[in-house]
């Protein structure tokens, strides 16, 4: 169940959010000034995110090298090597994220 809280309410229910979201029972949105800044979920949750988005870097690196192939000898050497180095960053990134949080 998704939840929204309050920063100040969350300082003050700490222990009990955490177990909730521990347990798999909510997930939180914490608000500052009314406006949504974080949300706190289960390390299942971010697992999950963090698998989510390695994915949509290694898809991003596939269509990158599949465009590159396809405009085969009309790129200029620069921007080829631009792009991959982009992507490569781009999937590295995330891989290094996902690794540091699992």
């Amino acid at each position: 169940m998704l939840k929204t809280i309050s920063s100040s309410e969350l300082r003050e229910q700490i222990k009990r959010i955490l177990n909730e979201v521990g347990y798999g029972q909510s997930q939180y949105v914490v608000e500052r000034y009314g406006e949504p800044t974080a949300a706190i979920v289960s390390i299942e949750d971010l697992r999950l995110l963090q698998e989510i988005r390695q994915q949509e870097a290694k898809t991003s690196l596939r269509e990158t090298i599949a465009g590159i192939r396809e405009r085969g000898g009309g790129l200029d050497p620069v921007e080829l090597d631009t792009l991959v180095k982009e992507a490569r960053a781009e999937y590295y990134e995330l891989r290094h994220q996902t690794a540091g949080n699992a």
